[in-house]
């Protein structure tokens, strides 16, 4: 699908707070092991072979469910990630507040996507609720759509708070003018596939953000096997820019690594009050 313009329509759907789990990793493998996101991996004892997905085939995404039963909510659970945010929704009043400071990262690849993890606390504040910044990752093509119109690529920031709560800033991109911002990023990702990890020093993951914060808030899940719920997605409404070759890069690594979207289903679009 074409990727819409950035004045997309404004939407929220109404979000209880998010509790989770211990077992989780990442959105779409998209965190390490303690550290919770939107897409991500169960955690298995020592000696244990880990469950195999991945994103097509036996072990596609519509088959997730049937592959362990600590996976059994990709297939049962009501509030699954993505979703296609609907149209004429409004953004959220829950404001968004950034402590994200100066800091080095480590980029991993964990074989389906590539994830960044800071060396120093990095957080951020929501209804008076503080989360810390557990890990980045990437999808391509982007897995929520806006009245069903995808983006080239997504990014999750993945935080959680002190008592395990769950809450994931999404960041979609369109193709348009290279992104000087994204390119320490963008390059690590090709080196984190050739070693064991790369570094991104020097980096603010403020600078990583569209200008503004506006978004849409709903009670979701994250977005790979186990698909554990009550993770309080903010989508934010304006998409960044990324040029075509930094796109390439994230495609070149790590392609379609995107969960279709999830039903609705009883979870309204509301404005959130504070």
């Amino acid at each position: 699908m074409r990727s819409p313009s950035t004045d997309t329509r404004k939407t929220v759907i109404a979000s209880s707070s998010a509790v989770l789990l211990a077992m989780i990793t990442g959105c779409a493998d998209d965190a390490t092991p303690d550290a919770s996101s939107p897409d991500a991996t169960a955690q298995t004892a020592p000696g244990e072979v880990p469950a195999q997905w991945s994103y097509e085939g036996a072990t596609g995404p519509q088959h997730w469910g049937e592959l362990e039963d600590e996976f059994t909510t990709c297939s049962t659970g009501a509030a699954q990630s993505p979703i296609d945010v609907p149209s004429d929704p409004v953004l959220s009043s829950a404001p968004i507040e950034l402590d994200y400071t100066n800091s080095d990262f480590q980029a991993r690849d964990t074989g389906h996507t590539v994830e960044l993890e800071a060396t120093s606390p990095q957080n951020i504040t929501v209804d008076g609720t503080e989360y810390t910044f557990q890990q980045m990752h990437y999808h391509a093509p982007s897995e929520h759509t806006l009245d069903g119109a995808d983006y080239a690529a997504e990014f999750h920031f993945v935080h959680r708070s002190n008592d395990g709560d769950l809450a994931v800033i999404g960041v979609l991109a369109a193709e348009g003018e290279n992104n000087p911002a994204w390119s320490p990023v963008i390059e690590a990702v090709p080196a984190a596939q050739d070693e064991d990890s790369a570094e991104v020093t020097g980096l603010t993951l403020s600078s990583l953000l569209p200008e503004s914060l506006d978004h849409y808030e709903y009670d979701g899940s994250l977005t790979t096997p186990p698909c554990s719920e009550s993770v309080r997605w903010l989508l934010l409404q304006s998409p960044i820019e990324l040029g075509a070759t930094q796109i390439s890069e994230l495609r070149s690594a790590h392609s379609d690594n995107n969960r279709p979207t999830q039903p609705l289903n009883d979870r309204e679009v509301a404005q959130i009050d504070q």
